[in-house]
């Protein structure tokens, strides 16, 4: 495989790919240029139009040869001088191994062909959605739910990402799970599942904050790891299906503003029956009275 790169304004980079369109080139990556930001949410991020990006393009070819054919055409088509380099890149593998996840609760989360050695293990392959089990948020509500028992109960997982917490629901005996996303992450939810013997995760596409989710009857336990305000945004929905006494499982909050959303929520009759906090992130297990 072989790699054109060349500097771009971020600002100019839909153009720029536009005319490689042109001639035939679609396969390109950039990383965009942008600014952390903190407010009571979480963290947020604004993007830097001025800053300059390398833009990389992957063009069909067998030989150097025919790659610098297209190397001058890039230079031709955006009048490009000596700052474009072309390389070949050694294939070493684009998709990589997936590093257990040592829970220390007794769970260990890795590939089917790690051993577990004494821990009990959720199988597991990332496919790229959100939840691997490697952020803070998914960690502790991985603990929370792994402690738990849900024998005999539904459980909705809303924005399930990779499924991963579905899939730990199911493991710790839950009868159905429904698993809702906004993307269509059938694919990865269902293929972990089956690497754990399990059949009884249902992956409903629907948008969590909309008013119609496409899930009908009612739950004992909802989980949601998308931060507060969307779980406020979501509190409606929530409330329609959560049973009376049912649990509700929430992260995705910080630290500096987790006060004012379990002011809110338990104004909505919710009571906090545990909260743990890892770095700035908090979770927090509610029972609905």
């Amino acid at each position: 495989m072989f790699e054109i790169s060349f500097p771009v304004k971020y600002s100019e980079i839909e153009t720029v790919l536009e005319r490689l369109y042109e001639i035939e080139l679609y396969s390109t990556y950039y990383d965009a240029p942008f600014q952390v930001t903190i407010d009571d949410n979480g963290y947020g991020f604004y993007e830097k139009p001025n800053e300059v990006v390398s833009l990389k393009v992957y063009p069909e070819c067998e030989s150097a040869e025919e790659c610098k054919d297209h190397l001058q055409k890039i230079k031709e088509k955006l009048n490009l001088g000596q700052d474009i380099i072309m390389q070949e890149l050694k294939d070493t593998g684009w998709q990589q191994p997936f590093e257990p996840v040592n829970l220390n609760n007794g769970w260990l989360i890795a590939e089917p062909e790690i051993e577990a050695e004494g821990l009990r293990k959720i199988n597991f392959v990332s496919q790229g959605s959100f939840g691997t089990g490697l952020h803070e948020t998914t960690q502790d509500m991985l603990r929370c739910i792994l402690d738990s028992d849900f024998t005999g109960q539904s459980v909705l997982d809303l924005g399930t990402g990779s499924g991963i917490l579905a899939i730990a629901a199911a493991l710790k005996n839950a009868d159905n799970v429904v698993a809702l996303d906004i993307r269509d992450v059938s694919e990865e939810v269902l293929y972990n599942a089956a690497l754990n013997n399990l059949n009884n995760i249902e992956v409903v596409v629907a948008d969590v904050t909309s008013k119609d989710m496409g899930i009908s009857g009612e739950f004992d336990a909802v989980f949601i790891n998308i931060g507060g305000e969307e779980t406020l945004s979501s509190m409606k929905l929530i409330n329609n299906v959560l049973k009376p006494g049912g649990i509700l499982f929430v992260s995705g909050l910080v630290e500096w503003s987790s006060h004012k959303f379990l002011q809110q929520i338990g104004s909505m009759g919710y009571q906090i029956v545990e909260s743990t906090k890892t770095n700035e992130w908090v979770t927090t297990v509610l029972n609905r009275a």
